[in-house]
């Protein structure tokens, strides 16, 4: 596997000299936030516009901007830098720029297991992890389910080298899936998986990575040691803000996808596609070291796992990044 490389990517917004003003709100003054999401608007990001919509940012005296990003990296690159606030990103590639000397935290985690998948159509009988013997799947260049395939594969038994790869990129990867050119392809159960099956009018045979075993932390609300060590009370408030919107979503689904909609007003996605997004990430908010904690609160130990499997598969340095360098519970554990 190549050796990680990180491309700087462009600042995507910058903040007006306003950013840090107050905002009066009837007799409360609130603080301006924005929030950088990963990519598009999809279901796994309802809390956060359910907070906003339903005011519950508000009533922690914050008034929050949640905008589009190009991709975890990106995102992380921009809180980093201070031209976001709050960003919401992959815990693992967050780990990978750790590495690299820069300073920032998951504050709130929510895709505590990882929603990696492996998707097939019902014809191609793929049930189990033995299954995939002899069949053809569609490897995504730089998609992170592909990178630690030969965990699964190490994990469940499955003889890698008995199966076939097309390499693609990632939209070329799913229409030879669509289109029936190969037999299985890769995906999250988040985002992917409930497009999938809109788009082929099918019900998808999955495989997941967490029923393997494997721990691998996806996304959170990330937050810069630097804005966080200048800003303590904003991040405690966004902090606090956030878990009790998971916990309204979570209590109220259907509220939640209502708020998506209304804030995310030009979204290309279904109804019944964010919806099941959202239902897919509520399966993933705790792991069976954090299932009797409160929403968000995240075990140094599955950073670990995780930071162990980087180390396996990803090129991450042995001993480079330590589970107290990328993730915190202070701001929601008192």
């Amino acid at each position: 596997m190549k050796s990680l490389r990180v491309v700087l990517c462009g600042v995507l917004a910058t903040c007006s000299a306003f950013a840090f003003m107050p905002v009066r709100a009837g007799a409360q003054e609130l603080t301006p936030v924005t929030l950088r999401m990963d990519v598009f608007f999809y279901g796994s990001h309802v809390p956060m516009l359910l907070g906003i919509v339903d005011g519950i940012y508000k009533k922690h005296g914050l008034d929050v901007t949640a905008q589009t990003g190009r991709g975890s990296a990106t995102t992380i690159q921009t809180v980093a830098n201070g031209t976001d606030n709050f960003g919401w990103a992959d815990g693992g590639v967050l780990v990978k720029f750790a590495a690299q000397g820069l300073k920032a935290k998951q504050i709130v985690g929510m895709l505590q297991q990882t929603p990696a998948i492996i998707m097939s159509k019902p014809d191609k009988n793929i049930a189990k992890p033995a299954d995939l013997k002899g069949h053809t799947g569609g490897f995504g260049n730089g998609s992170a389910p592909e990178q630690i395939f030969n965990a699964y594969t190490k994990a469940t038994g499955v003889d890698v080298g008995s199966i076939k790869r097309v390499a693609a990129d990632i939209p070329t990867r799913d229409s030879l899936f669509l289109q029936g050119q190969t037999d299985f392809s890769f995906g999250y159960s988040v985002t992917q998986l409930p497009l999938m099956e809109e788009k082929c009018s099918c019900k998808l045979n999955v495989l997941r990575y967490s029923d393997a075993g494997i721990v691998s932390i996806s996304n959170g609300v990330i937050v810069s040691d630097s804005y966080a060590e200048k800003n303590p009370d904003v991040v405690a408030r966004f902090a606090r803000a956030t878990v009790e919107a998971i916990e309204l979503a979570v209590k109220e689904p259907e509220k939640g996808v209502d708020a998506f909609f209304k804030y995310a007003k030009d979204t290309q996605l279904s109804r019944p596609v964010v919806a099941r997004q959202w239902a897919e990430t509520i399966k993933l908010l705790k792991t069976d070291a954090t299932a009797k904690l409160g929403y968000g609160m995240m075990d140094a130990g599955d950073w670990q796992k995780t930071i162990d499997l980087l180390v396996e598969y990803a090129d991450l340095p042995k001993g480079a990044v330590k589970p107290d360098m990328v993730f915190t519970n202070e701001y929601i554990s008192k």
